[in-house]
């Protein structure tokens, strides 16, 4: 009797996982220079905002004719001047603690209404259809926010030449391109047609560099829920996410300079350092199963609290295709997914190795399910699925890459 045996090898590289908490040291410097005298002068600008997911540690200032305002933890800059010649440069220094966790205090059962949107997230009759279409089977809050975060996500396409592009809503869901001000604005618009109160927010993030960044806020039952649709985030939003300010859009974001004059210019720039970083805490448990040609994953929320991670199962793609999206899970709860696999591609006689990683929000489960395709013409059963044990380690979120080795053995008995 012949019997081969081939194993299939994913390697799936090791990147810095996304950060659940962070420190970071943010600049901020105006620049403001005349030939001539001008008079009247008032700088209002935009720096850093105080919530329950940013916390100042430390904070100055250079100038002393400037001061900090701070009205409802929004914190801006102030300098005023009745009389003006030369040049001025103030710089603002802060280090800032950020932190989104995973957990979500309340949600509520989902009640569709509009809210009026006017401007840059404004919606049509079109958006408005859509909006109630992707919600129409979703009992809560939470999973409606979560579904219109992960339909953004998939419906945009990143296109890097929109960069400063005012980007309204109507035109974005009409020509699905744009930066990260247009995803912010298309997801605002359609979740205000179902009734949510919104923020827009700019500040800065990290993607291979720290720059800057708009998002958005949402009220559940009276809770501001973090979102970024241009990374696929609710609630648990990596912390490398730093606020500015706060607006109805993006037309609200601005430094304001007052002057009586001519001829002066006005100037910002911004740079953000990296101090400390944690990894998001592993709050939840994964478990996989398979039956047959049916995988079974099982996450369980052991807290208190609602809980909505960024989600992304990664197998061979002959087997299963990738699935990325954002679950809800309530307190104690737990979200059951089932996935059919395609093994008819397998040949007979053959004992396949099939690795697979599931990542879930600071959470990581890499293993493998061996199957063992057996010789009808023996009357030993066509496929046998022994599952082997799970093992949980560190992993990033984000794109995993496959690589695969094709090894076999052969013996005679």
């Amino acid at each position: 009797m012949r019997i081969l045996f081939l194993a299939l090898l994913l390697i799936f590289p090791l990147f810095s996982f996304s950060a659940g908490e962070v420190i970071v040291e943010v600049e901020k410097t105006w620049y403001l220079f005349t030939n001539e005298t001008i008079t009247d002068v008032t700088l209002n600008g935009t720096f850093l905002v105080e919530n329950e997911h940013q916390e100042i540690l430390q904070i100055s200032i250079t100038d002393d004719g400037a001061e900090f305002e701070n009205i409802n933890g929004t914190i801006r800059v102030i300098f005023n001047n009745d009389e003006f010649t030369g040049g001025k440069i103030i710089t603002a220094t802060a280090l800032v603690r950020s932190a989104y966790p995973l957990t979500i205090q309340s949600n509520a059962p989902f009640d569709p209404q509009e809210i009026e949107s006017t401007g840059l997230i404004s919606y049509d009759d079109a958006m408005s259809s859509a909006a109630k279409s992707l919600s129409a089977e979703k009992e809560t809050e939470l999973e409606v926010v979560a579904a219109l975060v992960d339909w953004t996500y998939e419906y945009m396409k990143y296109d890097i030449s929109f960069w400063g592009d005012p980007a309204p809503a109507k035109n974005v869901f009409q020509d699905p391109r744009g930066v990260c001000v247009g995803y912010s604005h298309l997801f605002i618009s359609m979740v205000r047609s179902l009734g949510f109160e919104t923020r827009f927010v700019s500040g800065y993030a990290f993607a291979e560099y720290w720059q800057p960044h708009a998002w958005a806020e949402v009220r559940v039952e009276g809770e501001w829920v973090p979102v970024d649709p241009t990374f696929r985030e609710v609630g648990a939003l990596d912390a490398r996410h730093i606020i500015s300010s706060y607006s109805y859009d993006q037309s609200g974001v601005y430094d304001i300079l007052i002057a009586r004059g001519k001829g002066f210019i006005f100037n910002s720039t911004v740079t953000v350092k990296t101090s400390e970083k944690q990894s998001f805490e592993e709050v939840l448990f994964i478990h996989s199963v398979l039956y047959d040609d049916d995988l079974k994953v099982v996450i369980h929320n052991p807290t208190d609290f609602y809980v909505t991670p960024t989600y992304e199962l990664s197998m061979p793609d002959f087997i299963l295709s990738k699935d990325i999206r954002i679950l809800t899970i309530s307190p104690q709860g737990s979200e059951t997914l089932t996935y059919h696999l395609s093994t008819g591609g397998l040949e007979q006689g053959f004992s396949h190795s099939i690795p697979y990683q599931i990542v879930v929000q600071g959470t990581t489960l890499t293993g493998e399910h061996i199957i063992v395709k057996g010789t009808p013409s023996n009357g030993e059963p066509e496929v046998e699925y022994v599952p082997l044990q799970d093992e949980s380690e560190p992993c990033p979120l984000i794109m995993i890459f496959f690589a695969f080795i094709l090894t076999g053995i052969f013996s005679r008995a």
